[in-house]
């Protein structure tokens, strides 16, 4: 009785340290694969078709930096995950040895070489430096892989 009673509280406890207790999805799977063995990752938000000239701007220049940059980046989009809170037209970049950048509604193709020319530890141009996308203290990568 004492054992299945501390089984009991040491199994309660796992799921208070933030073990998974769920099995993850297999996109999940992968992103964490990805993270874990140092891949550069990207997620894409929402992006909800708007007939405008600045979509048109972004969606292009996101889908030629993605097709371009096709095997540095591991590309998801965020609603194959439980837990990645992104707004619309946001792009996460994240690599485990790096800093994570997000970029929330950006059309300057600088700002997405930036993060390449980081994460393939390029020497970054000083016309390239001035759009430097916002760091991010909290890493959703982490978050969805519960690490």
């Amino acid at each position: 009785m004492k054992k299945i009673l501390l089984g009991c509280f040491a199994f309660s406890l796992m799921g208070c340290t933030g073990v998974v207790t769920a099995e993850q999805t297999s996109s999940e799977k992968q992103l964490c694969d990805d993270y874990n063995n140092d891949k550069a990752i990207i997620i894409i938000g929402s992006t909800p078709f708007e007939d405008s000239e600045w979509y048109a701007d972004w969606s292009s220049i996101l889908n030629s930096f993605v097709a371009t940059n096709s095997e540095s980046f591991h590309v998801y989009r965020a609603n194959q995950f439980t837990h990645a809170d992104l707004k619309n037209y946001s792009v996460l970049f994240s690599k485990k040895s790096k800093q994570s950048y997000l970029l929330e509604e950006v059309i300057e193709p600088q700002s997405y070489q930036y993060v390449h020319l980081e994460y393939t530890q390029a020497n970054i141009p000083k016309h390239i430096s001035a759009f430097k996308p916002n760091q991010i203290n909290t890493n959703l990568v982490s978050k969805i892989c519960n690490l």
